[in-house]
């Protein structure tokens, strides 16, 4: 989430006092960011705007202790992620749901510039590929790759250890750089994010 770099100790001091028009500019900062990652969980549009919505009334609830929050971005994942899995409990009357319950889902948004530029047959061996990856190795390839954030990151939001993530992202890289390879032996999948 590299729209937190915009997030300032100043917009931060202006919505812990209040200010509506402040937390409306963060809204429209984090929003596209908050409704991404809930999506991986919750795959009906609606549900999803429901979790989001939640987030940012928690948000707003507790404002005040924004600036004492050290790393805003993974509180963020974390609430959105907590949030995402009670939605899940209470919807569909689950006890113990753990990451490998849910089934992960990659939301691409067809309009970004970057889909249109890989051939669409590509688009759909890769989407195929990270589809069939087990769910948690699955969210934290999406993790790494879509929300660009660091082992470290991943598995203080995950509640897992950086070995554990990485081990998951060998595991991702693997499998889907040789259907890949499969499809077209000239294609390399590169590794990054460590």
């Amino acid at each position: 989430m590299e729209e937190s770099s915009f997030i300032s100790e100043i917009l931060l001091n202006r919505i812990a006092s209040g200010d509506q028009r402040a937390f409306q500019s963060f809204y429209d900062i984090v929003y596209p960011t908050v409704y991404r990652f809930t999506r991986y969980f919750l795959h009906n549009e609606n549900d999803c705007e429901d979790v989001v919505a939640e987030v940012f009334y928690i948000i707003w609830k507790q404002r005040d202790t924004l600036l004492s929050i050290q790393d805003l971005k993974a509180w963020l994942y974390i609430v959105s992620r907590n949030e995402a899995y009670a939605y899940l409990k209470q919807k569909e009357k689950y006890f113990n749901i753990s990451i490998d319950d849910i089934e992960i889902k990659l939301y691409v948004d067809t309009t970004a510039i970057d889909s249109k530029l890989i051939e669409e047959d590509l688009l759909n061996i890769l989407n195929k590929a990270i589809d069939d990856l087990p769910e948690r190795c699955k969210l934290i390839f999406l993790m790494v790759r879509e929300e660009r954030l660091k082992y470290k990151e991943i598995a203080h939001i995950l509640s897992i250890t950086e070995g554990t993530v990485a081990q998951q992202m060998h595991i991702a890289i693997r499998k889907i750089a040789s259907i890949i390879y499969k499809y077209d032996p000239s294609l390399r999948f590169n590794r990054r994010g460590e």
